[in-house]
């Protein structure tokens, strides 16, 4: 019986020995009676990092952690012990960088001056942890971005709204203004201008049959202005109103693919309505050549304005306030299997090492750019099964944008 017993007490240190986690056996005061392998190489690192010649178990961890030899004791005084429903459990950390170990500290009270300490290797799982904390924190910011982009859409969409009732009031107000009664008031004054002369003279007559009549022609014509003018900027608000709607969509991750027949022309003359303030303050003349008939393209209108947009702003930001050319060409031919816009522009330019970085996503030329401009334009067109090119001669030489939109 006692030689069975010791048998069973061989096996059972030798698989403790080998097993593959670390273990520890100390005494109440922490001075190690038992270590096998793997312990020995958990331990091996700090006791060399610092140069520690105790074999005390606390000396060892105090090196490390100060709390942590504390926070042992306390687990040891309050009697932890091999029968307790859950063995009490410390993390555990040496190392940095790619030697980095993590583990779980296993405090087991077998006997009254033995205690077992079980390093358990936690890497994988503080790995993971930690990759889904990050996880959790990016969606936490990407949400916070959403919604911030979502609040800022919806007070644009708020000031659009608002700004085309005013439009619509001015445009009533506009059609009640009728020019019809000065014109017979007109009328009146041309039919007794004799009688007119006789009381304040022929010549006074004359000149206020003429006053009035040049009245009524200007209010007829800045009549006619105003209603052009009122009736583009309601163009405007659309596709502006258009454009909120495409990013709510991908804000809310609902974007759709909305391609249409739809006339480059026409989308042309839209984009150069919503930069003709900033044209017209940089005082920037713009040619265009553009063919009455064009070949029919599919796409996503808003989508492709957007590109535009983005373009002729690039080339309007480019040009120099104090340059003494500042011109943008827009040009469109038609090849056989594509419709060719170029947008050129007498702005600054940029060498060949700027020009390989263009639609590096997050690279930018401007002090206050994101970098995602181009890229974003490119894989719009990219969707539409189209391409797009910006070169230059040179700083100070300007740049050509070449858009193939797929016919």
């Amino acid at each position: 019986m006692g030689n069975h017993l010791t048998q069973t007490e061989d096996k059972l240190f030798m698989f403790m020995k080998y097993a593959f986690a670390g273990m520890a056996e100390i005494d109440m005061s922490g001075v190690i009676t038992n270590l096998n392998i793997q312990g020995e190489t958990v331990l091996a690192p700090i006791i060399s990092a610092h140069d520690i010649n105790s074999n005390n178990l606390f000396d060892i961890f105090s090196s490390v952690d100060t709390e942590l030899t504390e926070k042992i004791k306390t687990i040891i005084d309050q009697g932890a012990t091999t029968s307790s429903n859950e063995v009490p459990t410390l993390p555990f950390s040496i190392g940095k960088g790619k030697n980095e170990k993590h583990y779980n500290l296993l405090v087991n009270k077998i006997g009254s001056d033995s205690i077992v300490i079980t390093f358990e290797d936690i890497a994988d799982k503080y790995r993971n942890d930690k990759i889904l904390q990050q996880a959790i924190l990016e969606k936490a910011v990407v949400q916070g971005k959403f919604e911030i982009a979502s609040n800022v859409l919806h007070d644009i969409g708020n000031a659009v709204v608002g700004f085309s009732s005013y439009l619509t009031r001015i445009k009533h107000s506009l059609e009640q203004d009728n020019a019809e009664n000065l014109k017979n008031l007109v009328g009146f004054f041309e039919a007794q201008e004799s009688a007119l002369s006789g009381a304040i003279g022929e010549t006074k007559a004359g000149a206020v049959v003429k006053i009035l009549s040049g009245i009524a022609q200007t209010q007829k014509s800045n009549q006619a202005d105003i209603s052009k003018s009122i009736t583009e900027q309601q163009h405007i608000i659309t596709h502006i109103q258009e454009i909120l709607n495409i990013q709510r969509q991908y804000v809310s991750g609902n974007a759709i693919h909305d391609k249409r027949p739809t006339h480059l022309g026409s989308i042309i003359k839209d984009c150069m309505s919503m930069v003709f303030a900033s044209l017209n303050k940089r005082d920037i003349t713009v040619s265009q050549d553009i063919p009455e008939e064009l070949p029919i393209i599919k796409g996503d209108r808003t989508k492709l304005m957007q590109v535009i947009l983005n373009i002729l702003k690039n080339s309007i930001e480019a040009i120099d306030i104090y340059a003494v050319d500042k011109t943008i060409s827009i040009n469109i031919t038609n090849d056989t299997d594509f419709l060719i816009l170029q947008i050129q522009d007498s702005g600054k330019g940029f060498d060949e090492e700027t020009g390989k970085k263009l639609f590096t996503r997050g690279f930018t030329t401007k002090s206050s750019g994101t970098g995602l401009g181009l890229d974003h334009c490119r894989a719009i067109l990219e969707g539409h099964g189209s391409t797009i090119d910006i070169s230059s001669e040179g700083s100070g030489k300007g740049a050509l944008t070449t858009i193939k939109l797929k016919i």
